[in-house]
């Protein structure tokens, strides 16, 4: 009788166990795919870089791009210069399309149309899943899309920026749009298992490392996609794009080795890494430092694409 209560006990136990991992599992799996994020009220009450206005732009048009079920909300900038150019631009993670706004002025003033827009599952565009660039870089190309049949410019007449999470998936975009202008990347992580198992341990400690695998297991089955397929390396090994890659060294939230990483199998006769070491954080090198951002950018495409808009001197 007590062996047998003894391993009801056992089981009980065990159970419980299976039970607390599983719960975990499912925890880190929402932290993952679908955590909260501010709507862009939100995000422009909180914020302290301003908006649009403090980056010298006209009010814009809100648009609405469709991609299948998803409904992409988002800014659109006339510009009356008619630099007979545009850049889409898509900002990081929990952020917005107002967070993307410091990289404008460097194509505004070149007489560049711009549209930027809240990510899915981010702002006011439709509640999804974060898929890290696996469902994005879908919606990237239908907004392009839109952005060209709006303006009536040419993909060869459209650049690319991203910041962070954006950054990362204007990567991944490169073998669906082969024919723009160039790509912005600032501080991309290089593939979304290599992000995750740094940010886990960042924030929740060493502890979490047995949850990782099931975790990317619940996340993958609930948002239905592929975490080894989020790889925005593969992306810039498969382009003939001209790509402007930046990082900061000082940089703890996505460390510079993913960059590091992603240069090492670009076509170098068509990229540009910009290592800063000055002082920034994780995508803050613009903000440290506009002039100098500023210059290299305008070197940039000086040298890969010197027929983009009006002279950026």
């Amino acid at each position: 009788m007590k062996k047998r209560t003894r391993w009801i006990v056992l089981g009980i136990i065990l159970m419980i166990l299976v039970g607390m991992y599983l719960y975990a599992s499912y925890f880190f799996s929402n932290q993952l795919i679908a955590r909260d994020m501010r709507s862009l009220a939100e995000d422009l009450a909180q914020t302290d870089r301003g908006s649009y206005t403090d980056y010298g732009l006209p009010e814009p048009e809100n648009v609405s791009i469709n991609n299948g079920e998803i409904t992409l909300k988002g800014w659109f900038f006339d510009n009356e210069a008619d630099g007979d150019c545009g850049v889409l631009l898509l900002h990081g993670y929990g952020g917005t399309r107002n967070g993307v706004l410091q990289y404008a002025p460097l194509f505004w003033e070149r007489g560049c149309d711009l549209l930027a827009y809240d990510a899915r599952g981010h702002g006011d565009s439709s509640d999804a899943y974060h898929t890290y660039g696996y469902y994005e870089k879908e919606d990237g190309k239908a907004a392009l899309d839109w952005f060209a049949a709006k303006t009536g410019l040419p993909h060869s007449q459209i650049g690319l920026a991203g910041v962070s999470y954006g950054a990362a998936t204007v990567l991944q975009m490169l073998p669906l749009v082969d024919d723009v202008a160039f790509v912005l990347a600032d501080s991309p992580y290089q593939d979304l298992r290599t992000i995750v198992e740094h940010q886990s341990t960042a924030q929740f400690g060493s502890l979490v490392k047995p949850f990782v695998p099931s975790a990317f297991i619940l996340a993958e089955l609930r948002a239905d996609f592929d975490a080894d397929a989020v790889s925005p390396i593969n992306g810039i090994t498969e382009t003939d794009v001209p790509v402007f890659l930046t990082h900061s060294l000082q940089d703890e939230f996505t460390p510079v080795t993913n960059s590091e990483a992603i240069f090492a199998k670009s076509n170098p006769a068509i990229t540009e890494f910009l290592l800063t070491d000055w002082g920034a954080s994780h995508a803050a090198s613009i903000i440290v430092d506009y002039d100098l951002y500023k210059q290299n950018v305008t070197e940039f495409l000086a040298t890969y694409t010197p027929d983009f808009g009006l002279s950026g001197e």
